[in-house]
């Protein structure tokens, strides 16, 4: 018979214990007690993998339409060590996509309004809040992940992510957005993707600047990066390791382009 952790009760030993609540999780999942919260987690994700989950860290790059919800879906799984970098506020036309924005938001920032509202969703997990760009923080920082997502919206950077990422043997999941469409994939140390789709770009942003970013785009793309953040943390196989996923909505369609084929001028 399945027993299973109400998270009041993981919240008053953690008080009780003066420890993590995180810690307390993990103990209970040893002895095949679930957290509630991770109900519907079970049997997609067995408890010994919800354990791995909860030892895992991973950063996310940009706090926007795509970072929020790839954090969002990620803390309520339980991924246990997450780190987010931005260094903007909450401004009035966030309010169409970004998860957590609201109008008693407006000027707040974005890193910090985020990390209080996963704390309240998912107080195991530990969320670190950094308010500035990526290259301005401590590379070291990066190294500790075991996964990165790129939710960033210009050029320049996700480039200069992946080549960071590539320095420290640290896969990384990229997606983009621009009005209806999206494209995602996992890229693994060596794969030199983004390079060669970005290498004739002249502008610094991406496509979202032309097109716009509509919600349900940026949450659509935004539950892939989580799903695929999630098959990189668990060692399951993606076959985004080998190629790039179109998405269009418009005309509800997702293809898939091998990386060894790819033409960059027909995209």
């Amino acid at each position: 018979m399945t027993a299973w952790l109400e998270l009041k009760d993981t919240l008053a030993l953690a008080e009780k214990r003066k420890q993590n609540p995180l810690e307390i999780e993990k103990e209970h999942l040893a002895r095949n007690v679930i957290p509630l919260h991770y109900q519907r987690n079970y049997t997609a994700i067995s408890l010994s993998d919800q354990i791995k989950l909860l030892d895992s860290r991973v950063g996310v790059c940009g706090c926007g339409g795509l970072g929020m919800n790839v954090v969002n879906y990620l803390a309520r799984l339980g991924v246990g060590h997450i780190t987010v970098w931005d260094p903007d506020i909450f401004s009035e036309n966030n309010l169409n996509r970004q998860l957590f924005s609201c109008y008693d938001n407006l000027g707040k920032s974005k890193v910090e309004v985020c990390r209080n509202f996963i704390q309240k969703i998912n107080p195991a997990v530990c969320l670190t809040a950094i308010p500035a760009k990526w290259e301005e923080s401590d590379a070291s920082v990066i190294g500790r992940q075991q996964v990165m997502v790129d939710a960033l919206d210009n050029i320049p950077s996700r480039l200069a992510l992946a080549s960071t990422c590539e320095k420290f043997n640290i896969p990384l999941v990229h997606a983009a957005v621009g009005g209806w469409y999206g494209q995602l994939t996992v890229v693994m140390p060596g794969d030199q993707i983004l390079q060669e789709i970005y290498q004739n770009a002249e502008q610094q942003q991406g496509i979202e600047k032309e097109q716009g970013t509509l919600p349900f785009t940026a949450a659509v793309l935004a539950c892939l990066e989580a799903a695929e953040t999630v098959k990189l943390l668990l060692d399951m196989e993606s076959d985004l390791r080998s190629n790039l996923c179109l998405v269009d909505l418009l005309n509800m369609s997702l293809d898939m382009l091998p990386k060894c084929n790819l033409d960059v001028n027909q995209m």
